[in-house]
């Protein structure tokens, strides 16, 4: 049995077994997120240095030219959707609907993240996540840790791999290393100037135990391979590069499914006696799967495309940083955070009375700032805590207090330059919050799962408002971090 009729069998029976729920609720948990791995795309990110080539690269694994040239968007989330369709997060958490996608406009909204629904074949398989962050070290550090979490396969774009991408790259976990491509662009340019051999051989020496491959690609010589009618120019797809780097996802794609196929065939075996009262239907496993088999190799990024002649370019790098100064933001910020470092009647809440209130002062609740829609309260009351989330959730609030006095010591050590501080500090807190709460407490309780999920989205607007940069964003990441506060100090009470 090929490895392809054995996946569509096994999730065929994870899906009966899932709707039968006669997996013991210790389980079923379990095999419903296998069965999701096994339902959803690969997802993919793209990742690296500003005008590295993520944007054209792309255009081509999707197969169309969903980024123009010369056009800059935010971090970018693109997936399969039967209607084109654009969810942009602007700065304030609320999001906003475009029933089309029309990336100009997109772009005038200046938001934080765009997710864009797409009836591309190629998306079938994989999802696609650009990440952006300004030229700086740090950010683009940050960036790549965050969609490292959201992404099983990495490809790190880079025109030579220089040694601030090594010590970048050099702190990605292991997991992600291993399922990740360095991505050497533009190597039509390259081989133009007569530097090909010698970047890739330097490249290949630097990144060899670094990457699962290295691999180069002349990604508009790929583009323009595929022609306008849908076919492909082969000996150019493969000249350009992009015919092995086709492959290569494809791989990785087909080898993750595997592992997910494998677990799930595992937990069905386990469990085979009770799942036994679940009545055959073999012609569920007999059916011939819809979509194209892996081995049809340019599904990636061939079908469904009528692409328009490639760019010429690369995508428009993104800007050096500006000099560093204080915008009228910046003093607004440190004034407001200044306000409340003064105040020393900080929560008042039962549930929680800090020992020493001087260094409280950025937990006072900031009513003026709204918080995302992500992140808001319930509006019913909270079910009785278990003593495991309780204990869970006290220890949380302990933290978010003892935070506050390192805050306010950063307000007043860094002056004018506090927002970029507080931001950082305050990213680093809401990211601890989000590793505590997945690994203590009672998994059963509905309140931990919910305190979560809040936690996980106010992590991510953090880190997006992070990559923007924004000077008034400090503020409004202390204002996440105290709404996931005011969430358990509500369930404590309750």
């Amino acid at each position: 049995m090929s490895n392809q009729s054995l996946g569509n069998r096994v999730q065929s029976e994870l899906e009966q077994a899932v709707k039968s729920g006669l997996f013991p609720d210790s389980v079923q948990q379990k095999a419903e997120q296998l069965l999701t791995r096994l339902q959803k795309p690969v997802r993919l990110a793209l990742l690296g240095m500003p005008g590295s080539g993520k944007s054209t690269l792309l255009n081509l694994l999707v197969g169309s030219d969903v980024i123009p040239e010369g056009v800059r968007l935010p971090t970018l989330q693109l997936v399969y959707g039967d209607h084109p369709k654009a969810t942009c997060t602007l700065s304030d958490g609320s999001k906003t609907v475009l029933n089309d996608v029309d990336i100009v406009e997109i772009a005038a909204l200046s938001p934080v993240f765009v997710e864009i629904q797409m009836p591309h074949a190629a998306l079938r398989k994989i999802s696609v996540l650009e990440v952006v962050a300004p030229n700086d070290p740090n950010a683009i550090h940050r960036a790549s840790h965050w969609a490292a979490k959201r992404s099983e396969v990495a490809l790190w774009c880079t025109r030579g791999y220089n040694e601030t991408e090594q010590r970048i790259w050099g702190t990605m976990p292991d997991l992600t290393k291993d399922h990740a491509f360095c991505m050497i662009t533009r190597a039509d340019y390259l081989k133009t100037e007569g530097l090909f051999e010698a970047t890739v051989g330097a490249v290949k020496l630097a990144a060899r135990d670094e990457f699962n491959e290295v691999l180069s690609i002349a990604t508009t010589q790929a583009i323009a391979a595929r022609r306008p009618d849908g076919t492909v120019d082969k000996d150019a797809m493969r000249d350009s590069g992009g015919s092995a780097l086709i492959s290569a996802v494809l791989k990785q794609v087909e080898s993750g499914r595997q592992s997910a196929v494998d677990m799930a065939d595992v937990l069905l075996h386990q469990h085979a006696d009770i799942l036994s009262q679940i009545d055959a239907e073999p012609a569920a496993s007999e059916k011939a799967p819809e979509e194209p088999a892996p081995e049809e190799q340019p599904a990636i990024t061939q079908e469904d495309t009528q692409v328009a002649p490639a760019p010429t370019e690369v995508a428009a790098p993104e800007p050096e940083p500006e000099p560093v100064e204080v915008k009228p933001a910046a003093q607004d910020a440190i004034s407001r955070l200044r306000e409340i470092a003064r105040r020393k009647n900080v929560s008042r809440d039962p549930a929680f009375q800090p020992e020493q209130t001087k260094t409280d002062a950025p937990s006072v609740e900031q009513t003026e700032v709204p918080a995302p829609a992500t992140a808001e309260a319930p509006e019913e009351a909270a079910e009785t805590l278990t003593p495991a989330t309780r204990e869970a959730y006290q220890h949380v609030l302990t933290y978010i207090e003892e935070r506050g006095s390192e805050l306010a010591n950063a307000l007043e050590e860094h002056g004018d330059g506090a927002p970029a501080e507080i931001m950082a500090m305050t990213a680093d807190h809401v990211q601890w919050m989000c590793d505590y709460l997945n690994t203590h407490g009672d998994d059963a309780d509905s309140s931990l799962i919910r305190v979560r999920d809040a936690a996980f989205d106010a992590a991510d607007m953090v880190q997006l408002m992070q990559m923007e940069k924004r000077d008034s964003a400090a503020l409004e990441a202390v204002s996440l971090m105290l709404q996931i506060k005011r969430e358990l100090q509500a369930d404590l009470a309750a």
